[in-house]
């Protein structure tokens, strides 16, 4: 039920909506400049219900998957009433409307997602550690240092920091630290560190490998900046509270066994196979069900709370009103598309996992973001989805907006003189194929790695 609930149709939904937009431009614009929509659907065919108006099909369909409009002569200038036969520039302006609808979307979602209040880290972010012979070690930067400004900008968390480090990869960033001395006290200092776009792992004395980062350096919330807990305290927190315990245990010892690190002081314990059968079939429930919801990439068959302190840190409610949230949901949207492009070029020159994933793996990214952010953070899943969709749309891809948007600059290249329709239709129709049998390789590895249980987020 939790896969129908928090996957399935979540990612329909958004789905649904952001092609529903997107179709929403071209419709609009069609009809302001006087080409002949010959149908409006949403879903895709067969039909299950619909009626006319006004010369247009009105349709729902049966797969809810999608949204289309279908304009007059696309690529058939015969009619007057057909797109084909309209002038370049009201071409153009019909057929980029879908992406900029869903660009105008992207920056809107942003913006609302920046006017919810959240709850988020408070803690600040500080160095954990610095990977020997990194651009970070070769810039003087240290252990404990916190991070206050990446290139001027502010960095309130770990989270802030690690996003700010992947915007400005592949080029210098001029990293603000806050380092405090026993003897002279705190001073902010800046240190010039290039973000590296191989960033090479790295074995600490536990055995255990960690990732460095484009920096070389490893970012935790700070340590003094967390408060004892109990265990009876522990054992009643929600699951957000068992989250965020998670996140702070990984970010300590990152995959440590409790005999290397402690870390049975940062929140849960790996038990052994022999450990849990001995449990009490109410208490391995609870052990394994604590393994799946958090811990479902490790190799303990279960988990528990440890008997040992606890530690919660300190957190703040973050909002911002719309004159602020506006112009920061802009910024957001376009900085997006430069963190995409930075994952993009590091898998190109052989680092990192791809980004790249089909309908699938986006399904399995939902379920991921409600299951460990929370419901509110689909509103900046959505964000992204459909800035991307705005990106896709606009390559000049066959089947794609991109791809006619590139025919109509071949004619303007020409003098005026088309490509033959029939030559078009054929580049198109080559061009579906292609995508088809892409989208069947890419599912095929989004099911592997669901079934092999891997994280696309993580």
């Amino acid at each position: 039920m939790d896969v129908l609930t928090h996957s399935i149709l979540p990612f329909a939904g958004i789905l649904l909506g952001l092609v529903i937009i997107h179709e929403a431009g071209h419709y609009v614009t069609a009809k302001m400049f006087g080409v002949k929509v010959l149908e409006a659907g949403i879903g895709f065919p067969p039909r299950v219900w619909g009626f006319r108006w006004r010369d247009t099909d009105y349709t729902l369909n049966l797969l809810p998957l999608g949204a289309f409009v279908r304009l007059l002569g696309e690529e058939d200038p015969t009619d007057p009433q057909s797109l084909a036969a309209q002038p370049k520039w009201k071409r153009t302006v019909i057929i980029g409307a879908g992406a900029f609808m869903n660009l105008v979307l992207a920056i809107a979602l942003f913006t609302s997602g920046l006017m919810v209040p959240r709850t988020v880290s408070a803690g600040g972010a500080q160095i954990a550690s610095v990977t020997p012979g990194s651009p970070a070690e070769q810039a003087g930067l240290k252990p404990g240092d916190q991070i206050y400004k990446v290139n001027g900008r502010r960095s309130e968390n770990t989270a802030d920091a690690a996003y700010l480090i992947h915007l400005y990869q592949g080029g210098t960033i001029d990293m603000t630290i806050k380092r405090t001395d026993p003897r002279t006290g705190s001073e902010l200092i800046t240190k010039s560190v290039y973000a590296r776009w191989n960033p090479q792992p790295y074995t600490d004395e536990c055995g255990v490998k960690h990732e460095s980062g484009p920096t070389g350096i490893s970012i935790a919330t700070p340590f003094g900046q967390y408060t004892p807990r109990t265990a009876a305290e522990t054992a009643t927190l929600d699951k957000e509270s068992r989250a965020a315990f998670k996140e702070y245990q990984t970010q300590i010892a990152p995959g440590s066994p409790a005999s290397c690190s402690s870390g049975a002081d940062f929140g849960f314990v790996p038990l052994t196979a022999a450990q849990c059968a001995d449990l009490d079939p109410g208490e391995r429930a609870a052990a394994e069900a604590l393994k799946s919801e958090l811990f479902a990439g490790q190799a303990a068959p279960c988990y528990q709370f440890s008997p040992g302190p606890r530690f919660e840190p300190f957190t703040r409610t973050r909002s911002e009103p719309i004159w602020e949230a506006a112009p920061h949901g802009v910024r957001l949207s376009f900085e997006s598309l430069i963190i995409a492009r930075n994952q993009l070029w590091s898998m190109v020159r052989g680092f990192g996992s791809s980004p790249v994933t089909g309908p699938v793996g986006i399904a399995q990214a939902t379920g991921e973001v409600v299951n460990e952010a929370g419901w509110k953070y689909l509103i900046d899943f959505a964000a992204l989805l459909s800035m991307n969709l705005a990106l896709i749309n606009v390559l000049p891809l066959p089947m794609f907006d991109g791809g006619r948007l590139a025919f109509i600059f071949i004619e303007f290249l020409r003098g005026g003189r088309r490509v033959a329709p029939q030559k078009e239709a054929l580049v198109h129709l080559s061009g579906l194929a292609l995508m088809l049998i892409f989208f069947v390789v890419i599912t095929y590895f989004d099911i592997l790695r669901i079934i092999a249980g891997d994280s696309l987020l993580r």
